[in-house]
Formats: C-alpha cells, structure tokens, sequence
C-alpha cells in the first residue's frame, strides 16, 4: 500500500514557471491597460454599444433576444459579444460594468496571444505586447468603439494569427468560427489569415470544418427561430444609395478628416504606418523569392492582408462609413507596423538606425494618441470619434424624461434607438428594434437590389413570420423649431409628437 512518502508529484522545471509566470503578468497588465480606457470612456459609449446592451440586458433578466421586451428582433450584428456580455451581466447586475469587464478580458487575451506570436517569430517578447496593446487603446477610431464588437473581435483577429503560425487546425477552427459569430463579415479575415501563412494552409480544410461546427448552430438556430439566418443589419447597412451625404465606405475617411481631423488623422497615421509595412514585406518577397515571408513576415502580412480584406468587402458593399467598420483594418494595418518595426529592429534586412527609427514613429504614434485622448478630458462625454446626433447623456435626459411623463407608451425613436430604449420606461421603437419597421425597410432594399442579392434575401428570410409595425402613441423627431409638440428638448431641437389619430 503506497504511502505519502512514495508519492512523488512532477516538479515544474524553472523556465516552465518563469513562463507561466509571463503569461499571467501579460495577461493582467493587458487587463489592467482595458480596464483603464473603460475608466475613460464608459461615460461616452456609442448609441450602437447601447442597442447591444439593451440585447445583452434583455437576454441576462428575461432569457429574450431583442432591443425591448415587447418584440423580438434579429438586428445584433455581433451574437458573440451579446450572448458573453448577457453572461457577464447576470452576475454582476450592471450592464455598463459588464462591459469593462468583457474588455478587460479580451486585452488580456490579446497580450497574452502576442506575447505567443514573439515567441513563435523571434520577436521581443518585451515589446511586442505593450506595442500592439498600446496601439490597440490609444487609437481614437477604436477606442471610440468601446461596447461593440470591436475589441472582442480584434482578439480573436490576434488569437487567429497565433494559431495559425503554430500551425494548430483545431484552435484555428474554432477561433475562426468564434470569428464568424463575432460579426459574420469577418468569415473574410479567417480565409486570407489561413490562406497566407503556410502552417495553417496544410490543413486548411480541416480547420474550417471546425469553424462550421462552432458557428453554424447559431446561424441555424437564428434561421428558423428568428426567420434568418444572418443579422438583419447585414442587409439593411448594404448597398445604401445614400450613404452620408455622398460618403461610402471606401470614401468615408475624407468624410471623418474633414469632420474630425485630429483623430482621424492620428488613426490614418497608424493605418498608414502599416499599409508602408505591409507593401516592404511585398518588396522583400520579391526580392528574396518569398523566403522573408515566412515567420515574422508571415504574421505582419496576415495581419495586414486580414485587415486590407475586411475594408474592400465593406468598400465593395457600399455600406455607410460608421466608424467602428473600419477596426479591423485600422487594428490589422496598426499590429503589421508593430511586428515590423520590431523585425526590423531584430534582424540584419536594414541598418539598425532604420529599425530603431521605425520603432520610434510607432511609439510616437501610441504616445501621440494617448496624450490627445487624455488631453480632451477624462472620463470623456462622448468618444473621441462620436457620429450620433446627441450624447449620451443628453439622450438619457429625454428618455427620463419621457418615463416620467408617458409612461410605458410606444415611442418612433429619432433615427436612433439604443440610448433611449436603455434609459426609457417605455417602448421605443423604429427599424431596428420593431422587425415590423424592418421588414419595410428589407423589402426597399430587395426592390433596389439585383436580381443576385434578392435571392440571397429570399432564402434568407425563408423561415420569417410577416410582422405589422407596432402602433406607436407618440414619435421623437429632430425639428427647429418644434411645432406642435408636446414635449421638447435640446434647445428645442428633438420634439415629442402626438401621432395617435
């Protein structure tokens, strides 16, 4: 009979600990670097990071997918950030925590994966991760997008790239696939990422088996439960005629230069940094017949051919430019400048002048954006780039004040839903949370579409149940000045209608 004395538990060997060790201070400085940009923008969140929150909250208290808890709706286009932030929410009861959590949450795993990718490249595993973090959270395009999708899908992006390097198809799948129900555009970024370094190529088919197992169940499931099988905003943001006064996608940072000139201009500086990255790797390949791509040129390239070929799908579909459209191209071309400057650096390709003035101007840029979101005032009222028509704040001031004066009546919101339905004791409602509105608007959209898309939209919309709009009491609209309203608000600007007949 063995006794105490003859059991002998294996002994971690000292490196082993040391890189335990490593990950974990990774991992909980990268928390800790999130945690710090939820501090600073939690008071200034996008109307959409508040349609998600008001899916999210509905989920967590009432098990119910929708903007309100009247209806039912399909227009979360990011089931993945809603179904974790609604697990996050039941148990600390406070939706806008949740979200600094969630993102304390993905920067640690974003460290901790690029903490991996130097060790797989040869890089400083010193400066790789605070590098792409800070890059990461100083960006005002993506610190602006704090509550979306963003970030989280930005991680999975990062997490994609490791795996693919180390060449293992099974978490390749499945982070693919967690891709996919982070937004489905993203399907895009797991081909080219796969596709461009050669450890994940060999078994490519086999890591997109498994990405097909994680996400399709969702996309099933929402096909016959909620009549289909994509988002309804893929649709709806898609091929839109009118875009912003003339901008699309492809022509939308003209728009925020002209608009927005000190932020857009410091993101365009990151972007550009690694647009000049990825076009020497291009050079280099050439040059040397293919052998720089390999290793470290492999994760800059598919880190920037990832995010190229997310911003052509989106140029190509003409959608209108919302700014948090642009992360991932903004996060890949921003991380394929950081691994270069660092390859750079390391490496005998230029002289070590060059690389310590290529690591600089990155680490001017992060410095540069920091100081700037920090100089316009902390915890911020509304994000450094913020294209709602009102604040957040300012849309709580007029859902509270409509709880209190009409209570528990249905409201047409002013062309944007998610603040008011959060902040409101009442139903607000309009294409996004009432799929009776949706359908009208669907139906327009398949009238100007070609005859390819308007397929695409009937199989999609197979299993959905015809909806009648819900019948609203009153509308919120943006007029000056407010005639004959019943309520008015914002310098007499957003006016309270009577529309009941």
């Amino acid at each position: 009979m063995a006794t105490t004395t003859d059991l002998v538990l294996p002994q971690r060997s000292p490196a082993a600990s040391r890189g335990v060790t490593s990950l974990v201070a990774c991992g909980g400085a990268g928390a800790l670097a999130g945690g710090l940009l939820f501090l600073v923008a939690y008071r200034g969140l996008t109307d959409d990071a508040y349609i998600t929150l008001d899916y999210a909250r509905n989920l967590a208290f009432h098990g119910h997918w929708g903007v309100i808890p009247s209806l039912t709706a399909n227009t979360a286009t990011s089931p993945l950030n809603v179904i974790l932030l609604a697990a996050i929410i039941a148990v600390v009861r406070a939706p806008v925590l949740a979200v600094g959590l969630l993102l304390m949450a993905t920067m640690a795993a974003s460290a901790v994966w690029l903490l991996r990718i130097a060790e797989l490249t040869g890089l400083s595993r010193r400066l790789l991760p605070p590098l792409g973090v800070g890059l990461l959270l100083s960006s005002p395009l993506l610190a602006s997008t704090v509550g979306l999708e963003t970030y989280l899908c930005v991680a999975l992006f990062i997490g994609l790239v490791r795996y693919t390097l180390a060449g293992r198809w099974c978490a390749i799948g499945i982070v693919a696939g967690l891709l996919v129900l982070g937004r489905p555009d993203l399907a895009v970024v797991d081909v080219v990422v796969v596709l461009t370094v050669a450890a994940a190529r060999r078994r490519a088919l086999r890591s997109g088996l498994v990405a097909v197992t994680v996400a399709a169940p969702w996309y099933v499931a929402s096909w016959f439960v909620l009549g289909s099988a994509l988002p309804d905003t893929f649709f709806l943001k898609t091929h839109n005629r009118q875009g912003w006064i003339g901008y699309h996608f492809a022509t939308g940072p003209l728009w925020y230069l002209r608009y927005m000139p000190l932020p857009a201009g410091l993101t365009v500086l990151a972007a550009g940094c690694g647009l000049v990255a990825l076009l020497g790797w291009g050079v280099l390949a050439g040059w040397r017949g293919g052998s720089v791509t390999r290793g470290v040129g492999q994760a800059a390239t598919a880190f920037g051919l990832g995010g190229i070929s997310h911003a052509a799908v989106f140029a190509t579909l003409a959608t209108p430019p919302s700014h948090w459209y642009y992360g991932p191209a903004v996060a890949g071309l921003s991380l394929c400048a950081a691994v270069t400057a660092l390859a750079v650096v390391q490496s005998d390709l230029l002289a070590r002048p060059y690389g310590v003035a290529a690591l600089g101007v990155v680490s001017l840029v992060v410095l540069a954006a920091a100081g700037y979101e920090v100089v316009r005032g902390v915890p911020w009222e509304k994000a450094p780039m913020y294209t709602n028509w009102a604040t957040r704040a300012e849309y709580q001031r007029v859902a509270e004040d409509i709880s209190k004066i009409r209570p528990g009546a249905t409201v047409v919101s002013p062309s944007e839903v998610g603040t008011l339905a959060y902040f409101c004791n009442c139903e607000m409602v309009d294409f996004i949370s009432d799929p009776g509105r949706t359908e009208h608007d669907i139906a327009l959209h398949a009238h100007q579409s070609g005859p390819l898309m308007r397929q695409l939209l009937k199989l999609n919309y197979t299993h959905r149940v015809p909806a009648s709009p819900k019948p609203a009491e009153f509308e919120l609209v943006w007029q000056k000045p407010c005639v004959h309203a019943t309520d008015q608000w914002r310098s007499q600007v957003l006016c309270l209608k009577d529309i009941r007949r």
